[in-house]
């Protein structure tokens, strides 16, 4: 009779930068544990860790024959770190991996487990089902390769071994829930974010994203009635902020409508979750606006673009909807209430400066709320790591930091591992220079703390209804900065100039030789790095917030088309509404001039004014006290981490008008109104085919806390 088996999953974070509420559910390795339960019973010992000690102090207790390793582009060196020690000390033990980050093409793959050298086999794809076929392998098989299962790489010197990949199957079966069996109650109970899949895959290939190779183009279904079990089970159990929804398109499948319903009544049940992080269906149809309407303020509906250049969609494989049916969503999901979310990414194959300002102007044209720009960073198993596309492209790399994503962990032996994670992104192709991306960079910042933010959003969407495109104006900040003529900002944009050049490394043997030395990982340890457009808004909002308003204010007056007293006016509320950092609220009303815009009901877009002055008041939320709190005790944590996994935005820090104030529904009207019509930009005019524009097919190629592989061992 053969002998339990021990084996140890490790969906591993670094721990160092952030509490137990800002790390996710290790929901993969879950479903890892509840296959092989489900298929050996009592024949194995499962255990699972998000946390890097835990696991070697257990490992150094327990002495397990298996231990499994969830791969992803976040904790891959904590990986390579905690493998090699488990290696030392555990020399014949059967260590396996296995996630998304895994690249078709051999030599890829050659150089990974060559790097990776700790590992015994990578699976390929599916997790459940070749993780377990290769423990029945260990258990039964007696190291006899020629009997190993489907769907598993390993090396042996040079040389690249594989097993034939299995079919994937539409419809998941046999695959048991772990939150229902209870095998991550644990995690639930440490306030970690809930993780729920109910479908695995994309139907498209987007060059940019590993999510539609990974799943061979195919959704796959799981049991309907298990995902709103678990939906209940978990409301009943978690109180975390925030939920996150792994699925790639949320709203394909009809069913969908059920399962928005299923979280929306948990938050109706116990107030909880306040947010819900969803990949709506990217072909955006009327059921994403049934979900929309569902959720509500849970979600921010998103309707990514990448690129409107249709040049660069053909490189990366995208198709385009039309520009009105695109326009007609937007306008719906404001009717609805909801902020609406889009991204674009540079510098993608084919794309120039010019033409990605030309797609930044369409989207602030077309009012969408959130524009997130994010610098490529090139993901194993996208088409676009292979050696074909960057020799095709002539892509050009440089690696950085990956912020809060860096820790020391001690062994049970008594041994510091000092660990940081970095990516490689891509600096320049045959059509963007790296000189292009640098000013993209000050002019994405601005995108982020203007718009997105909302600190001056209400005064760039006055001047949409006037015909002056955000983005004119955000890039004549920057050139008058350049020319001298805002000396209260040229300092800022010195710094952010400085600090945007030194965060690249021109190789991985160059940033691992810098943060290795003990000066520099201390500052990693004091978390004295962040994401640049965080920190320096907390700057801006703190120390510059006056020349920012001056900036603003005066460049929408030099275009000479909104009348002053209309400007100054609408300025007046909107800097009030966002005051600096060391401000209180004010403790007297603002006058609101009779001009002030407001809608005449929630179902017309036209815009009226009333006659007479209107006193309100602004008062702090208690969102906005905890994130000043969060700001001013963020030394030794990460602010964007915890941003990320708790739903919350700098954009809480505005403040609202009180409740009982008796225009306070118009006021709030005028500060997130969309443009009272289509804008026509003062500079050039998006080169964007007619009545076209890009059909989302993936989201962004900025690393997220997400996975169409989950489930996996964390493979597909």
């Amino acid at each position: 009779m053969t002998s339990e088996t021990r084996i140890f999953l490790a969906d591993l974070a670094h721990t160092c930068s952030v509490t137990d509420r800002s790390l996710t559910v290790p929901l993969g390795i879950g479903y890892i544990k509840a296959h092989c339960d489900a298929t050996f019973g009592d024949g194995v010992a499962i255990s699972l860790f998000k946390h890097p000690e835990r696991l070697l102090a257990a490992a150094q207790a327990e002495h397990p024959d298996v231990f499994g390793f969830a791969n992803y582009g976040w904790n891959e060196n904590l990986n390579l770190e905690i493998g090699r020690h488990i290696r030392e000390t555990f020399p014949d033990a059967l260590i396996v991996a296995g996630g998304p980050n895994v690249d078709p093409e051999d030599a890829l793959r050659l150089r990974f487990l060559k790097k990776h050298s700790y590992i015994d086999f990578l699976v390929i794809d599916g997790g459940e089902e070749p993780f377990a076929e290769l423990i029945e392998w260990h258990r039964t098989a007696g190291g006899d390769y020629g009997k190993l299962p489907n769907n598993l790489v390993w090396r042996d010197g040079d040389t690249l071994h594989g097993t034939a990949e299995r079919k994937l199957k539409k419809v998941i079966e046999g695959i048991q829930s772990p939150y229902l069996n209870g095998d991550l109650d644990e995690f639930l109970a440490a306030g970690m974010v809930p993780l729920f899949e109910t479908n695995r895959g994309c139907p498209f290939r987007c060059t940019f994203c590993a999510w539609g190779s990974a799943s061979k183009d195919l959704v796959r279904r799981l049991d309907l009635d298990q995902a709103l079990a678990e939906i209940a089970y978990v409301g009943e159990r978690s109180s975390a902020r925030n939920w996150i929804v792994c699925d790639a398109n949320f709203g394909l499948l009809p069913r969908d409508i059920e399962l928005a319903k299923a979280i929306r009544q948990v938050k109706d049940d116990y107030g909880h979750p306040e947010k819900c992080h969803i990949w709506l269906a990217k072909n955006v149809t009327d059921r994403n606006l049934e979900i929309g309407g569902i959720l509500g303020d849970m979600i921010v509906p998103v309707m990514a673009v990448q690129s409107l250049d249709e040049q660069v969609l053909e490189h990366i494989k995208r198709d385009n909807i039309s520009t009105e049916t695109y326009k007609a969503y937007q306008q719906k999901f404001h009717r609805m209430g909801s902020r609406t979310y889009s991204d674009m990414i540079v510098p993608l194959p084919g794309e120039t400066l010019e033409s990605h300002l030309l797609g930044l102007q369409a989207l602030m044209g077309l009012g969408v709320d959130i524009i997130q720009n994010h610098n490529m960073r090139l993901l194993a198993g996208a088409e676009t790591n292979s050696t074909e596309t960057r020799d095709k492209f002539k892509f050009s790399t440089r690696y950085r930091l990956i912020h809060g994503d860096a820790g020391l962990y001690r062994a049970a032996d008594g041994k510091e591992i000092r660990v940081f994670e970095y990516e490689e992104s891509l600096r320049s192709t045959d059509t963007m220079s790296e000189e292009d991306l640098f000013y993209l960079r000050k002019l994405h910042f601005l995108v982020d703390f203007c718009w997105n933010t909302q600190v001056y959003s209400p005064l760039l969407r006055l001047g949409l209804s006037y015909d002056i495109n955000p983005v004119d104006v955000l890039k004549k900040v920057l050139s008058d900065v350049d020319e001298g003529k805002r000396p209260a900002l040229g300092s800022f944009f010195a710094e952010f100039e400085r600090q945007s050049h030194d965060e690249w490394f021109d190789s991985a043997e160059q940033i691992e030789s810098h943060f290795a030395a003990p000066k520099q990982f201390s500052r990693l340890l004091n978390q004295e790095f962040e994401k640049l457009n965080i920190h320096f808004s907390v700057i801006a909002l703190r120390d510059y917030k006056d020349a920012f308003d001056t900036a603003i204010a005066d460049i929408l007056g030099d275009f000479g088309l909104i009348p002053s007293e209309t400007l100054a006016n609408n300025a007046k509320l909107c800097f009030a509404q966002f005051p600096s950092l060391s401000s209180a609220p004010p403790d007297r009303p603002i006058e609101v001039p009779c001009d002030l815009p407001r809608r005449e009901n929630s179902a017309q877009e036209t815009i009226v004014s009333d006659d007479g002055q209107r006193a309100i008041y602004l008062v702090e939320t208690a969102a906005r006290r905890e994130l000043r709190e969060m700001i001013t005790a963020a030394q030794g944590v990460t602010l964007s981490k915890i941003l990320n996994t708790q739903g919350i935005s700098l954009h809480d820090l505005r403040l609202e008008v009180r409740e009982d104030n008796a225009v306070g529904q118009a006021v709030r009207w005028a500060a997130d109104m969309p443009a009272r019509r289509r804008p026509q930009s003062h500079g050039p005019q998006p080169a964007v085919q007619p009545g076209t524009i890009a059909k989302p097919q993936s989201d962004s190629g900025a690393p997220s806390r997400r996975d169409a592989s989950l489930s996996n061992l964390p493979g597909t």
